[in-house]
């Protein structure tokens, strides 16, 4: 049976830095990009969790993001349906086709 995984709104309340998470796969230890999050549970009080993201997630404190769970490292995840690319995620500048700068 196929269980939807839907997206729940946290508010990060530091900034994403290297994390060491527990792998269930491999039983060990894995550095991950993550940071923390006050999560805003439907039914429950809120909590602060480990949010683990890519370097390409824009991630600015105080600033709300969407969340899902990982089914296979049982933790929380930054949402991978939309990236954006900015200055804070992208080094170099932004160019057009023909190599100028935007």
């Amino acid at each position: 049976m196929f269980k939807l995984n839907t997206e729940m709104e946290a508010i990060p309340v530091t900034a994403p830095e290297i994390r060491t998470v527990f792998n269930p796969v491999t039983l060990e230890e894995d550095e991950r990009l993550g940071y923390q999050a006050e999560i805003q549970y439907k039914r429950k009080p809120p909590a602060t969790r480990l949010i683990i993201c890519d370097r390409l997630d824009t991630v600015i404190v105080g600033d709300p993001v969407m969340i899902s769970y990982h089914m296979g490292m049982k933790c929380y995840q930054h949402a991978r349906h939309l990236v954006i690319s900015n200055n804070d995620n992208c080094i170099g500048g932004f160019y057009y086709t023909d190599g100028t700068p935007a």
